[in-house]
């Protein structure tokens, strides 16, 4: 197998193999693997882990042995090796760091090792949302001379939304109340700003969207405030280890015209979002009479929300 290590990655493996041979195996399998990535207090999966909220502790018990005594079944470790090798090249990195190991061992479906990361959130959709932290942190695990940190990575969600106007004002729209004889039509209180903007945010960090989270057959999410529900989007890309970064909305309606609300719906959604005025953009168009925009039956909602790591220093 003509893989290429990290050296922490590289120091993992090794113990992988010391363990397995410990056991009196002589196959080194993803059980061992996963041992190898969590047992050092200090390693980048350690970080990844605390990131996402998992008991590190909790898991060396399941990953110990099955209930029975027996060492859970788990894929041959050359084979993970070559998925993490995999793993690595398409998220650019040219050698197989610790992260990408545990990517692979994630995603393993045929044994009980990778259904007990997953059980307990370690899912590959949850690393791969954490893999820019953990690249970016340095030193190396291990003690050895610090690594060079690679450039922060980005990542960008596109949301949408779109209400029917419903009669009685006021319009929640921006976290903003505008006065008039409409409001937006919804479970919520249909504010289609706040509901593009926790779309996109979700969407970059892969972890869902607002119907998963806030179902419309849920009653405890009836007339819900929307900049709550954002305030719980971003606390979940948190939890990932990102923060937002920058947003921009377009709100496509013939009326209201949002120019005069821009500054207020600013302020108020920067701190649900957990970033500066400055850093929210509100744009207004209209349809130029065209659809069931142009008609004024209602108004649909654009977003466009950057995450980063929340190492690279994003506010909040």
């Amino acid at each position: 197998m003509s893989v290429r290590f990290e050296p922490a990655a590289r120091r993992s493996v090794g113990r992988a193999v010391i363990r397995a041979e410990g056991e009196g195996r002589e196959d080194t399998d993803g059980r061992h693997l996963v041992l190898a990535l969590l047992e050092p207090a200090g390693t980048i999966t350690a970080r990844a882990l605390d990131a996402l909220g998992v008991d590190r502790a909790a898991l060396l018990r399941l990953l110990g042995a099955g209930d029975d005594g027996a060492p859970l079944a788990a894929a041959d470790a050359n084979v993970l090796l070559e998925r993490a090798n995999a793993i690595a090249q398409r998220l650019g990195d040219q050698t197989v760091t610790e992260l990408s190991i545990l990517l692979a061992c994630a995603g393993d479906e045929s044994g009980a090792v990778g259904d007990v990361l997953r059980a307990a959130g370690v899912t590959p959709e949850r690393v791969e949302a954490v893999y820019a932290l953990g690249r970016a942190a340095a030193p190396a695990s291990g003690g050895g001379a610090a690594t060079s940190a690679p450039p922060v990575v980005a990542r960008s969600g596109i949301g949408y939304d779109s209400h029917r106007f419903a009669p009685g004002g006021p319009m929640m729209l921006g976290g903003v109340a505008i006065p008039g004889d409409v409001h937006l039509a919804g479970h919520s209180d249909g504010d289609a700003v706040a509901h593009a903007l926790t779309d996109a945010i979700l969407g970059a960090a892969g972890a869902g969207d607002i119907g998963e989270m806030f179902s419309d057959q849920d009653p405890a999410n009836r007339g819900r405030d929307s900049i709550e529900m954002l305030r719980a989007a971003v606390q979940r890309v948190r939890d990932l280890g990102l923060a937002v970064h920058q947003v921009d909305v377009t709100v496509v309606a013939e009326r209201p015209r949002v120019g005069q609300y821009r500054a207020a719906m600013r302020d108020r959604l920067a701190p649900a979002l957990g970033v500066r005025p400055e850093d929210v953009s509100i744009k207004g168009k209209t349809n130029e009479g065209m659809g069931w925009v142009g008609r004024g039956e209602g108004l649909a909602c654009i977003a466009v929300a950057t995450l980063v790591p929340r190492t690279a220093g994003a506010a909040g």
